[in-house]
């Protein structure tokens, strides 16, 4: 099977970074830093896997119009794509990122996809399937216009010929996939509002992570930031929790952290062929590893390559 891993982006972004000393509501504040790129969740998946040494793919909408600063964003990237013009234009989020680590974001929730947005993108990952996948990653918010199934229909044509795939989605969107034989990754807030109730410890992940499964998830990897994160598979149930705690942008963790388990997907080819401990350190140690970088979509490789080494993960009873 090919390690490939193809991520998919239905509504993608124009990321911009502010990195100031201190944001004062209310007041002129002066950014003597700016970072701008292509952005959207599954873009900083596919950047992260490819810097971790793994081939990927990104699959997703941009717009109809030129100039397509989005694609164009991608190309300055290195990142290979496959588009599907079917917006108006791309949103822009705004991520200012004070000395001290703590990051205001502000998110568009962007324009209506066209009609026939999701037959163009359900006919690229079709194509791309038989050309060859490791495993997919369907990750990030879905545009007006679009149904919030439209991932879980996703989901499902990876599913049917094999190849695992990661949702990380929210809302109505997580509500939809849940049962459709994704490996779920939410995080803490995400995990509640699905369940309906809070989610104050790894016990209620482990509850709440077996009925899921029993229901028809694949596997839940729930990501709770300072608390690390919890596995739970059809398999077994595991914990890692980081050993320090770490300061910086917190904007793109998540999206390192699937990046992470993408790649130990695609190399077992099957949740059941997971190296679980070792694949939920490598989520948390990365997850952690971009939170020092000051974009989303890039990892510190040499924090990383410690952290994995150093975590422990413990097995649930």
């Amino acid at each position: 099977m090919s390690a490939r891993i193809l991520t998919v982006t239905l509504n993608p972004a124009i990321d911009v970074t502010y990195r100031v000393p201190r944001l004062e509501i209310g007041e002129t504040v002066r950014v003597p830093g700016v970072r701008i790129r292509a952005g959207g969740k599954g873009v900083n998946v596919a950047a992260v896997a490819r810097s971790l040494g793994s081939d990927s793919l990104v699959l997703g909408l941009t717009q109809i119009l030129e100039p397509d600063e989005f694609r164009a964003g991608l190309d300055r990237l290195g990142l290979p794509h496959r588009l599907v013009p079917a917006l108006d234009s791309v949103r822009r989020t705004v991520a200012v990122v004070e000395d001290d680590g703590t990051t205001t974001s502000l998110q568009e929730h962007g324009p209506a996809a066209a009609a026939g947005a999701e037959i163009g993108i359900q006919r690229v990952l079709r194509t791309e399937l038989v050309t060859g996948a490791g495993a997919v990653v369907v990750s990030g918010s879905v545009p007006p216009g679009l149904d919030a199934d439209v991932p879980a229909r996703l989901v499902a044509l990876a599913t049917a010929v094999g190849v695992p795939v990661i949702a990380d989605v929210s809302g109505p969107a997580l509500r939809a996939v849940a049962t459709a034989g994704a490996v779920l990754m939410p995080n803490r807030d995400e995990l509640g509002e699905l369940l309906g109730a809070p989610v104050r410890s790894p016990g209620d992940v482990v509850a709440a992570g077996r009925h899921l499964v029993r229901d028809g998830a694949a596997a839940l990897v729930a990501t709770l930031g300072e608390e690390g994160a919890v596995a739970v598979t059809p398999g077994g149930d595991w914990s890692v929790r980081p050993f320090t705690r770490v300061t910086g942008n917190p904007t793109g963790a998540g999206d390192a952290a699937a990046a992470a388990l993408a790649r130990h997907l695609a190399a077992a080819g099957e949740v059941s062929g997971v190296d679980w401990p070792t694949a939920l350190a490598d989520v948390v140690a990365t997850a952690a590893a971009a939170v020092l970088r000051p974009v989303a979509g890039e990892v510190d490789l040499e924090a990383r390559a410690t952290w994995l080494v150093a975590l422990t993960t413990k097995e649930s009873v």
